[in-house]
């Protein structure tokens, strides 16, 4: 089977696997009789759904529009994403390379995995105040140990056969690195990052839990105080939507520039 046929095949696949949930929303808010199975006030159908969406895109929710919201809930992403990226990437090289450097950062970065990164968001209200800072820094704590020991994991995985063939032919440590070491590791780079995505993607939620008032986590949150369930659903599906749509330029990305993943014997 050719690759295009597979990936025909995958995405048939896919639209099938969206099909089958949307019919399945529909027939649990379909009223069969006197009422449908399930109240709307737990779960509205689709199509009260989508004129909620319609709604908030031309009248907004509470004074800012939704495409307001929305921009705020990708900057906050955004930017966190990017600083963990730039940073935990680099430094989880850097460990895989040198023992050293691992010795000292590892158990600190080790430790902080575990620890329950919703629980410091007061903490880190006291310390940065209500305004956007403490939201990002909340979203880069929850992803640099992954990105982190991803990379160095990564590293460490890399095959001794190439870097010791690299020697003989004698390469520098920079020219290892460039033509051997970084290369290989980039497909455990980029599943990280897309662990990453959906994990920022859920911090992002909680980040927008506490002190503010614009974002589509918080429209979605403050609309639940008021059983508005249409915006809470509205405001969910615009959160899948993103983190899966960020997930499919992350694998874009990933088969653009990994295009010898999978293909190494």
């Amino acid at each position: 089977m050719s690759t295009a046929t597979r990936t025909r095949r995958s995405r048939w696949i896919n639209l099938a696997s969206f099909g089958a949930l949307l019919a399945a929303w529909v027939l649990v808010t379909t009223p069969f009789g006197d009422k449908p199975f399930v109240q709307p006030l737990f779960l509205p159908s689709p199509g009260s759904v989508w004129n909620t969406f319609i709604t908030l895109t031309q009248n907004g929710y509470q004074g800012k529009s939704l495409w307001y919201h929305l921009g705020i809930s990708l900057f906050r992403f955004g930017l966190a994403f990017t600083i963990t990226v730039l940073v935990a990437v680099p430094l989880g090289l850097w460990m895989g390379m040198n023992e050293t450097v691992k010795a000292v950062l590892d158990p600190p970065i080790e430790i902080s995995r575990p620890m329950p990164k919703l629980a410091l968001l007061p903490l880190l209200i006291i310390w940065f105040g209500i305004g956007e800072v403490a939201k990002v820094v909340i979203i880069v704590l929850a992803l640099f140990p992954i990105l982190s020991i991803s990379a160095m994991q990564a590293v460490r995985s890399v095959g001794r056969r190439k870097v010791q063939a690299a020697m003989a032919l004698g390469a520098s440590r920079t020219m290892i690195f460039r033509r051997v070491i970084f290369p290989a590791s980039l497909p455990g780079i980029f599943t990280s990052v897309r662990v990453s995505i959906g994990l920022g993607v859920t911090m992002l939620v909680g980040a927008e839990m506490i002190a503010t008032s614009a974002g589509i986590a918080f429209m979605a949150m403050s609309a639940s105080d008021f059983l508005l369930t249409n915006v809470v659903i509205v405001g969910a599906l615009m959160m899948a939507t993103l983190g899966y749509t960020l997930d499919l330029c992350a694998r874009a990305l990933e088969n653009r520039i990994v295009h010898w993943g999978g293909k190494e014997g």
